[in-house]
């Protein structure tokens, strides 16, 4: 069942009168009082934990790290035990991990922590003399507690810089809690703290053994799929036969005995990877669906994203979820699992960073000059062109990071306002300029978080990326990345600890397929509804959008090859923003004077 949850907190000591009888009707949840001003409704109580002494709730699934691989239910007595020895959001982060977001209700304020893996959403408001945190923007909405605005002086944010994650969403007075962080809602005010941080499991150890790590990176991804496994009945892998999604393939065949698998391909040869998929689902056992990208299933005025309060999808993508429901009914699946984020953690980069790690680790040693040969074999250029791109990106890896706008088809004023207060991130300004290849790590890290509270929530969908698991995460950074394109192969580490169970013809694959013949198809079959879309869209009146600079890319040919992934991320905003802009601004009652953030 997906988790969902509302909590209230109203400093006048009745938090359920904020909502209307027809509201706690028509959902079905089950509510509870935290404390004197506090209240918590959620669709999956009877799977929740309760802290000792009434302190809170642990609402989404909570694993431990040593023990059986297998979600802790209300019934354990460990935990509660384990929770009454100290704070517990700091033992939570060091003795457990999972999908989870903690409320813990104290006098007169409520602290909220949301997991590090990010699985399970969290978004915050403030109310006249209280707070509301929720899963679902559209509980909010619906409890009569938001009116869904749009700030649009965030707006050119999601269009430069979308896969960042940030406090602020594109809602007036929405707040969202990014992963590993804790709020303390007092009244009238919010304080946010990081309970978890990379840069803590970050080292450069002075022995090292290959087989050895990825041995324990093994045990490690192993443990995780199975206790993700043990929250689902019937799970369906999406699997493209890469390596991310074939690593996942090989651990989840052995955990789950329902477990199926999905493959999605494309008319086009870059975008069928049927015969990598079928080659990972003979051995791993399971059983294989075939389906397709169809363009019918992409309907313009749609947003993949819509179930959001931020922006941050491709319209095209609404084909690959339509093959997939279809996949997921096929199959009788009640949890959509993926390979999702392995490019991530386990560093599937192209960057000359790894020498410099190399180089400030060891100095003039042969582990540097081998990672020279490695990063070659890894970009497939020559030694002498790595030398020479170490040699420009020297000066760069003394800088501070900076993020990759892209102000593509944006107006100048949207782009000038990007770039003169360009969003940043805690785990980046934190980060020592010694370590610049794993600073690049790390936001890779970044860049997927937004992706990992699942786009099927709308269809009431659990999404599981296991290899976003908080235990994978910090022994993936702990291992140096020259090390991670060891043999110049990236993802070295994950390819090694998985080699006898992966086919050749998936282990050692250095290419994936790509949609991309899918999305520019449909630009150029629907090309006239997409330039009326777009040149007469929102966008383009809030001055956001170019509309000249779309004239020139809306037209057959080299220029749609070159836009189209923008094209696909503009026409689902504009879907997004029509969305939103249809629901009627006051749902059920609201409470007087709606503050923002």
């Amino acid at each position: 069942m997906l988790e969902r949850y509302l909590a209230i907190i109203d400093h006048s000591g009745a938090p359920l009168e904020r909502l209307s009888p027809e509201f706690l009707a028509t959902t079905g949840f089950q509510s509870a009082l935290l404390g004197k001003s506090s209240a918590l409704l959620t669709a999956c109580a009877a799977q929740s934990l309760t802290l000792p002494a009434d302190r809170g709730v642990v609402i989404g699934p909570v694993f431990p790290r040593h023990g059986p691989a297998a979600r802790i239910l209300p019934s354990d007595r460990l935990f509660p035990d384990d929770m009454s020895q100290g704070d517990p959001i700091a033992i939570l982060g060091e003795r457990y991990w999972g999908g989870y977001v903690a409320v813990l209700a104290l006098e007169n304020r409520m602290v909220v922590a949301r997991s590090p893996g990010g699985a399970l959403p969290c978004y915050f408001t403030m109310l006249p003399g209280g707070w509301a945190i929720s899963s679902d923007i559209m509980l909010l909405v619906e409890a009569g507690l938001v009116r869904p605005s749009i700030n649009w002086a965030e707006m050119p944010r999601y269009l430069a810089v979308k896969d960042l994650p940030q406090a602020r969403t594109a809602f007036d007075g929405v707040a969202e809690l990014l992963p590993g962080t804790a709020v303390q809602l007092g009244e009238g005010d919010a304080l946010a703290r990081q309970f978890w941080n990379p840069w803590d499991f970050v080292s450069e150890p002075l022995f090292w053994d290959s087989q050895e790590v990825a041995e324990r990176l093994r045990r490690t991804v192993d443990h995780c799929v199975a206790s993700w496994a043990s929250t689902s009945r019937a799970p369906i892998l999406t699997l493209s036969g890469g390596l991310d999604s074939s690593i996942v393939a090989a651990a989840l065949s052995r955990m789950s005995e329902r477990a199926s698998s999905v493959t999605i391909s494309t008319l086009s040869r870059d975008g069928d990877e049927r015969d990598y998929a079928r080659v990972m689902a003979q051995a791993s056992g399971m059983n294989l669906i075939e389906a397709t990208y169809e363009l019918a299933d992409v309907d313009l005025s749609r947003s993949v994203a819509e179930h959001f309060p931020k922006p941050i999808g491709f319209v095209h993508e609404l084909a690959y979820h339509s093959a997939l429901l279809r996949a997921v009914g096929e199959a009788g699946a009640d949890a959509v699992f993926t390979g999702n984020g392995g490019d991530n953690v386990f560093y599937n980069s192209s960057s000359v960073r790894p020498f410099f790690d190399a180089w400030k680790a060891r100095g003039v040693h042969r582990e540097t000059a081998r990672s020279i040969g490695d990063i070659g074999r890894v970009t497939q250029v020559s030694r002498w062109e790595v030398c020479r791109q170490i040699v420009k990106a020297a000066r760069t890896m003394r800088r501070p990071y900076q993020w990759h706008l892209d102000i593509d088809l944006m107006e100048v004023d949207a782009a000038d306002a990007v770039r003169a207060d360009p969003p940043q991130h805690d785990w980046i300004e934190q980060a020592p300029l010694t370590r610049p290849g794993k600073l690049g790590h790390i936001a890779l890290l970044l860049r997927v978080q937004n992706h990992v509270e699942g786009y099927l929530r709308g269809f009431g969908l659990p999404m599981v990326d296991p290899l976003m698991s908080q235990p994978i995460v910090e022994l993936a950074l702990a291992i140096p990345t020259w090390k991670m394109i060891e043999g110049g192969r990236n993802r070295a580490i994950a390819r090694r600890a998985y080699a006898d169970l992966l086919p050749p013809l998936i282990r050692d694959r250095r290419r994936k397929g790509s949609p991309s013949s899918f999305a520019v198809d449909l630009v150029n079959q629907r090309l006239d509804e997409i330039r009326e879309r777009l040149m007469d869209g929102e966008l383009v009146r809030h001055r956001l959008i170019s509309r000249s600079a779309l004239d020139e890319v809306l037209v057959r040919g080299p220029a749609i090859d070159r836009h189209y992934v923008r094209l696909m991320a503009l026409l689902d905003m504009e879907a997004w923003i029509t969305h939103w802009q249809a629901i009627p601004n006051g749902q059920g009652h609201h409470p007087p004077g709606f503050a923002s953030l």
